[in-house]
């Protein structure tokens, strides 16, 4: 057989979810069997890639100044992105197109190469697409990609257990199922969590936008009415956009870190935080109830208890609370969320137990275990 094109706007060094995810599958795919093609990003610390990977090819470089302009930088890449897919598919000898959302103009760019050459697409969606667009152009023309994509796609895959059942509900003739993000280390065994610190170490991984904003927000007031305790963003996040939100504030660091480094810094904490949007826009209630944030999984490996802010009712939460792997606070209520840390803070049992339960329900979210999976799919 020949090569797979993972095609994604998110690639290392990116640090956003989609580049962990292409991270976590390439490791389990050799050279000879893959290239991953993506987005070069801006200033992002490096990360190590091994020869023994699929190559890691850029076809889109990242708009390296603030947001404004940067929808005309990509659309201008765009017939580039296109001849670029077609150089490599002749190249390398691809055989099978994946094509990753979240970004329409990659999920675009994976149709028309698929179109032109005759070769299988498949389609992989971290977010959901039509049903975040509320409407005006942008929704017209995610009526007719999406469309296109269904009708092409050999298969489609989601990222979670919740976005499946949404789509077994709206789309019920799709073929498809989900493919969670995985993790390529080895699962840790389980140690008990030491003895929390002075002060109690907070860390929060990963990007804070629409998804968990108020949510982030809110734990950020808690914690700032918490006695001798020290938060510690692991995020890429842009720091004015953070000091606007308050969140930034005395007390809090803010570091982008290379993924190599975010096993170790979380397991230099003492309680991991996961928000997960409660009251953002409603246009974003399908988002909030479909979304698996990619760090669920680094946390669930971490060895460190985990404290979410998440709504009730939503696949997060249920997944969860089944799973009893951490402490939620469903309701946007401030002085909840302080008395969940100080619980955290003051009991050792309960710690212990989310953090085994973690171990155990890692285990599925093993590299081997999805990807044997996904092999599936695309070898038949």
């Amino acid at each position: 057989m020949g090569r797979i094109l993972y095609l994604s706007w998110g690639v290392p060094p990116d640090t956003g979810g989609s580049a962990i995810i292409a991270l976590n599958l390439a490791k389990q795919f050799r050279r000879d069997e893959m290239i991953v093609v993506g987005e070069k990003p801006c200033g992002k610390p490096p990360v190590a890639w091994s020869d023994q990977w699929p190559e890691l090819i850029y076809i889109r470089s990242a708009w390296p100044f603030t947001r404004r302009g940067a929808r005309w930088w990509q659309l201008l890449q765009l017939p580039y992105m296109l001849l670029r897919c077609l150089q490599l598919v002749r190249r390398h000898n691809v055989d099978r197109i994946v094509a990753v959302y979240p970004d329409k103009l990659f999920l675009l760019a994976g149709y028309l190469t698929s179109r032109s050459t005759g070769i299988p697409l498949y389609a992989y969606f971290h977010n959901t697409y039509l049903d975040l667009m509320s409407g005006g152009l942008e929704r017209r023309f995610a009526v007719w990609l999406q469309g296109r994509v269904f009708a092409k796609a050999k298969y489609v895959f989601v990222i979670s257990d919740g976005m499946l059942e949404y789509y077994r509900e709206q789309y019920p003739e799709l073929k498809h199922s989900s493919l969670p993000h995985s993790f390529a280390e080895p699962l840790p065994q389980y140690t008990p969590p030491p003895p929390v610190g002075s002060p109690l170490r907070l860390v929060f991984c990963g990007n804070v936008n629409q998804s968990c904003e108020d949510a982030a927000v809110r734990l950020a007031e808690a914690i700032a009415g918490c006695e001798d305790v020290r938060l510690s963003l692991l995020s890429g996040s842009n720091r004015g956009y953070l000091e606007r939100l308050g969140i930034l504030r005395d007390g809090v660091t803010c570091d982008a870190v290379p993924r190599d480094e975010i096993p170790r810094r979380l397991a230099e904490a003492d309680i991991l935080l996961l928000p997960h949007g409660l009251t953002g826009p409603e246009d974003w209630n399908v988002e909030y109830r479909t979304i698996f944030p990619t760090k669920t999984i680094e946390y669930l490996i971490s060895g460190r208890p985990i404290l979410a802010h998440t709504p009730p009712g939503c696949f997060l939460t249920r997944f969860l609370t089944e799973n009893d792997c951490a402490l939620v606070v469903d309701k946007a209520d401030v002085g909840e969320l302080r008395d969940a840390i100080q619980r955290l803070r003051s009991d050792e049992q309960l710690r212990c137990r989310l953090v085994q339960n973690a171990l155990i329900t890692a285990a599925r979210f093993q590299g081997a275990t999805v990807v044997a999976e996904f092999r599936k799919w695309l070898e038949n």
